[in-house]
């Protein structure tokens, strides 16, 4: 059969209930009753439940309530083993992924507190003394250059000014990103929306959620997300969650399985988001950078500090 167990489930509910009325010989309830029974055969797909529904149908509309009840009768003995097999398994994968999707959020609004006190100290940081600290690494790759270029032929040399330069054009990178998102200040609500559009980017385009052949532009379209999270950049955000939800992105593969097999899948793929971001959260925290961040009380304080010693070290250069 085609049509999915819940289908049958309900189905076979109706039928009981058509049951009951028309023992009870009340005329009123068997014509309410096969009203609504008619709805749900109409989203039926299988060929042969289609003309079985609808001469019972034809029947109850006859009044043929002798044969109404023989046809239905067959019908719940072929359903009542398969529906009372498969539908609890249903309802309890149902369960499964309100539950996993409540874990989720917990996890994700921790993980989101912990991102944004990282980002909130990183912003104060390229503030205070991004550009300072800038200058002391292009000093120093300038002074190993010189000595490298006096000693031609040392490896040390050769060694420290490259060194030096892989740690300027690192920390450069990494500078000019923070500036951007410095660059794109948010109110605390369009921030709350980036992660959320974010959050909701990286279910849309799950490789467990998606066709295969649609795999390639799900991990480019996740990268771009991530690039417009990182520098703050809201409208970039907007365009890839509106273009994936707008019905002509990739199909997602759940459109052509059953529903029992759709949960299946779908609790596969949460146990893995949940896995993923807690593990995540506590490599966050526990990081080196996390646990400095905890261990200062004045961040204001600590940035003077700091940058009275760079440009001490600024002055020795």
């Amino acid at each position: 059969m085609a049509d999915s167990i819940t289908d049958i489930y309900v189905l076979q509910k109706r039928l009981e209930i058509l049951k009951t009325v028309i023992a009870l010989q009340d005329m009123e309830d068997i014509a309410i009753q096969t009203k609504k029974f008619e709805e749900v055969t109409a989203e039926l797909e299988n060929l042969e439940l289609v003309m079985e529904t609808a001469w019972i149908i034809d029947l109850l509309n006859k009044a043929a309530y002798g044969d109404a009840m023989q046809q239905i009768q067959q019908l719940l003995t072929r359903f009542k083993g398969l529906a009372a097999e498969t539908a609890p398994e249903i309802e309890g994968l149902r369960t499964e992924v309100a539950a996993l999707t409540s874990q989720i959020s917990d996890v994700e609004t921790e993980l989101n507190s912990v991102e944004q006190t990282i980002c909130q100290f990183e912003i104060q940081q390229t503030r205070e003394i991004g550009e300072i600290a800038l200058k002391v690494l292009t000093f120093k790759r300038r002074k190993a250059t010189t000595k490298a270029e006096q000693l031609s032929g040392d490896k040390d040399a050769q060694r420290e000014m490259e060194d030096a330069e892989r740690e300027e054009t690192s920390y450069r990178g990494a500078y000019e990103q923070k500036l951007a998102r410095l660059m794109h200040p948010l109110t605390d609500e369009e921030l709350k929306d980036l992660n959320t559009m974010f959050k909701k980017i990286a279910k849309l385009t799950h490789p467990d959620l998606i066709d295969k052949r649609y795999e390639i532009e799900a991990v480019a379209l996740f990268r771009q997300a991530k690039e417009a999270k990182d520098s703050n950049d809201i409208a970039k955000m907007k365009e890839i969650y509106e273009y994936l939800t707008s019905g002509t992105a990739f199909v997602h593969e759940h459109k052509t399985v059953s529903e029992i097999d759709g949960l299946r899948n779908e609790v596969k793929a949460l146990r893995r988001i949940l896995e993923v971001n807690a593990q995540k959260l506590s490599t966050l925290k526990l990081s080196d950078n996390y646990q400095n961040i905890q261990s200062i009380d004045n961040w204001q304080a600590y940035f003077d500090g700091v940058k009275e010693k760079m440009m001490a070290d600024l002055h020795q250069l």
